[in-house]
């Protein structure tokens, strides 16, 4: 199996998997597909160049989010007071508004190599915020294969 990754794209573009620069918020609608997995289009996106606190983020989410979805902000954080460099990471923050839990896959390119090597990520429960964190700079990060994940 091949998964397609598609750039950041108009809201009418369905696909398995895209990847998005750092520094970018979205909010994303899952769309089932015959795989019985999900495809997915981006309906917000914009450009977050905002570095935080690792552990107030919070506020950085919808207030009231759309049903159905799941935002996505992907950016710099930081530790302590974000003075020296080895308190900043690239930072994957997500919430998962659906009300089943999910997994997806996902890859990243590191700023000083060429192709993407895939991460791990874990899942999203229903309603809950999550943090994945890499101690080195990531130019873009791919969202792939999002399916219903079963805690067993």
């Amino acid at each position: 199996m091949t998964n397609k990754l598609y750039s950041q794209t108009p809201n009418d573009t369905i696909a398995n998997g895209m990847a998005f620069k750092l520094g970018s918020k979205l909010t994303l609608k899952l769309v089932k597909n015959s795989q019985n997995s999900f495809d997915y289009k981006v309906i917000k996106y914009s450009e977050f160049t905002e570095q935080f606190k690792i552990f107030e983020t919070e506020k950085l989410f919808e207030k009231n989010p759309e049903k159905e979805t799941v935002e996505v902000i992907f950016g710099i954080g930081y530790y302590k007071e974000g003075k020296d460099d080895k308190d900043f990471q690239t930072v994957m923050l997500s919430r998962n508004n659906y009300s089943f839990p999910l997994q997806f896959d996902a890859e990243i390119k590191i700023w000083n190599k060429e192709e993407f090597e895939k991460t791990s990520v874990t899942p999203l429960n229903p309603g809950s915020r999550h943090t994945e964190l890499w101690p080195y700079k990531i130019d873009f990060l791919a969202l792939i294969n999002f399916r219903q994940h079963s805690f067993k």
